[in-house]
């Protein structure tokens, strides 16, 4: 179904300016999981308050500008290399430090990721239903090239399923046809799926919200605020309760709690694209026309205004409509003359081709797509022979030959360091990589594999992360027998009984950090044999800036002895991570590991 250019330029704006209103609204209540009584703003603002919701959108928009289409998860992470200083909170932290090591979506999104479920991703879907409007297949699947940078599974979905809704009340303004809509773009035996049919059935038979809520917290219970499941039950509850009314939506939203501020955001975008003509200038008065970003956002070349951001959306929405072979919007133009790169390939699909949940990470789309396989365990653990697979698909219009070489980082060891191939257009091929670490006391985070890959004379050079184990040597408290563990990542499962964890950790100076540490069942943390953190089981949620979650540490230079006695209890599971000492922080991955198995 077609719409006019008018029409589409009224939801375009309606779909930011009730995500600022909304975003606005919220911001007072994020993080509280009470049940508030919101009506207006509280305070009353003189400007649109700067929230992360926009910010990474406004990013997204000037990657696509800057490096062109298709729309890749590859181009994505320079959100999480380039523009963001000082900030690292959650799903973002980890995301950051990935990519950093050269490990890529959709592996980025899962290794060592404790916030896969977490808000971030669903906080970005107004940018691709806008950009392909009425195509709700289309914008889920930007959607998910854009989660996975940094989410798994439900997480993922989210974003897709409100990418869907979205781009779908471009032209119905039904609520629950927009939610059949989104879910069908996701998966029918994920959690999110489960949740959102417990909250339409329970409204249905109750016509009570805080009843629902009530529900909601009991059968998907975390003790992490910005948990998805919890806020898009959240944000459906407060869309299909609402009745068409845009103050009673987002006012419900915000009083519900929780991640407020995203759900209030969404729930006003969503409102804005199916009539904006509802959202009163009681709400857009006091915040004006400007777009204001977090301070913490660098190198963004953006428009100083929402109408201006609108504009620009609508101008790269002609160039994706083109592009993806499916125009919608009748008498849309590029009528800013913005300059777009050249699609690196006509060959979307293959960009498409990747499983959520699938450990691999896309490393290069030219001169044509690289792709790296990784193992169940993903981390390489000593004297253990591990398989990789490389992935070459040959996305020109041409067939392509050309010979790699592998070199490995010190201490490992493959089967084979060059390789030939031959594809013709369309082709791929995988070369499997048998890889092993020659066992090693010191454990590093970053070990670059480095691909040299010519073809016709022209050398490229490609980098993938391979990040080793880390071995803790463990004490039953009980029996007094000690063994030794291979830690594939930063959190790990303690069996039941009474135990003691050690190991040596580098730290290259003296200097502060903060250490993040938590778990379900009780520890004490020691280095260098002072106590500096104890944890009752309680509550886990493995951050490095929310309260109770971490402790500032002085480490020496060289080794420090790193101690967790965990007391008697039934098996429970542990995270230990370091990170910088300032705003959200961010991981530090420069430490070395040691262990204290010297056999």
């Amino acid at each position: 179904m077609n719409i006019s250019f008018e029409q589409y330029k009224k939801k375009v704006k309606g779909a930011f300016i009730g995500k600022t209103v909304g975003g606005t609204l919220g911001i007072p209540y994020e993080g509280d999981i009470r049940v508030n009584e919101v009506t207006y703003y509280n305070p009353v603002p003189t400007k649109m308050l700067a929230n992360d919701d926009l910010d990474l959108q406004v990013l997204n928009l000037e990657i696509l500008l800057h490096k062109g289409l298709p729309v890749s998860r590859l181009n994505i992470a320079d959100i999480w290399l380039k523009h963001i200083l000082d900030s690292a909170p959650d799903e973002y932290g980890v995301a950051i430090a990935n990519h950093k090591l050269g490990i890529n979506a959709p592996l980025s999104g899962i290794y060592r990721n404790k916030f896969t479920e977490g808000m971030g991703g669903a906080i970005r879907s107004e940018l691709w239903a806008c950009l392909a409007p009425a195509n709700p297949k289309l914008a889920s699947l930007l959607a998910r090239e854009d989660a996975t940078t940094d989410h798994n599974e439900d997480g993922i979905y989210a974003e897709m399923f409100l990418a869907a809704l979205e781009s779908q009340a471009f032209v119905e303004s039904d609520i629950k046809k927009l939610v059949a809509v989104g879910l069908e773009c996701i998966d029918k035996k994920s959690k999110l799926y489960n949740a959102f049919s417990d909250v339409i059935e329970a409204y249905e038979k109750t016509k009570d919200v805080l009843k629902v809520r009530a529900l909601v917290l009991e059968k998907y219970y975390s003790d992490n605020w910005t948990n998805v499941i919890i806020n898009l039950s959240f944000i459906l509850l407060s869309l299909i309760s609402c009745e068409g009314d845009f103050d009673k939506a987002i006012c419900t939203a915000a009083s519900l709690g929780y991640d407020a501020d995203c759900t209030c955001a969404t729930v006003g975008s969503i409102m804005g694209i199916i009539d904006s003509d509802r959202i009163d200038k009681k709400w857009t008065d006091p915040i004006g026309d400007a777009l204001v970003l977090s301070e913490n956002i660098v190198n963004a070349h953006c428009d100083r205004t929402i109408g201006e951001f609108c504009d620009t959306v609508m101008c790269v929405s002609y160039f994706v409509q083109e592009y993806y072979g499916k125009v919608t919007v009748e008498g849309l133009t590029n009528y800013k003359n913005i300059k777009m790169p050249q699609p690196w390939t006509n060959d979307y699909e293959k960009v498409f081709d990747w499983s959520v949940g699938s450990k691999e990470s896309l490393l290069a789309h030219t001169p044509c797509m690289m792709v790296l396989k990784y193992p169940e365990k993903i981390a390489i653990v000593p004297n253990e022979k591990t398989e990789y697979s490389l992935k070459l698909v040959n996305t020109n219009t041409f067939e392509i030959k050309g010979k790699l070489d592998f070199s490995f980082p010190y201490h490992f060891t493959a089967d084979k360091t060059n390789s030939e191939f031959s594809l013709k257009a369309g082709e791929s091929v995988e070369i499997p990589l048998r890889v092993l670490l020659k066992k090693n006391v010191k454990r590093t985070q970053n070990n670059p594999l480095l691909i040299n890959l010519e073809i016709g004379g022209l050398r490229f050079l490609v980098e993938a992360g391979l990040p080793m184990s880390r071995e803790w040597q463990i004490k039953d408290e009980n029996t007094g027998e000690i063994s030794y563990f291979e830690n594939t990542s930063t959190f790990f499962n303690v069996p039941q009984g009474a135990y003691t964890y050690s190991i040596q950790l580098n730290a290259t100076a003296n200097k502060f950090s903060r250490v993040s540490c938590g778990g379900t069942r009780p520890f004490v943390l020691k280095i260098n044999g002072e106590v500096v953190y104890e944890g009752n089981g309680k509550f886990y949620v493995p951050t490095f800036h929310r309260d109770n979650t971490w402790t500032q540490v002085k480490l020496s230079q060289f080794l420090n002895d790193v101690e967790i006695s965990f007391p008697e209890h039934g098996e429970g599971e542990f995270f230990m991570g370091f990170s910088t000492t300032f705003g959200c922080s961010e991981w530090l991955d420069y430490m070395e590991y040691y262990s204290l198995n010297t056999k």
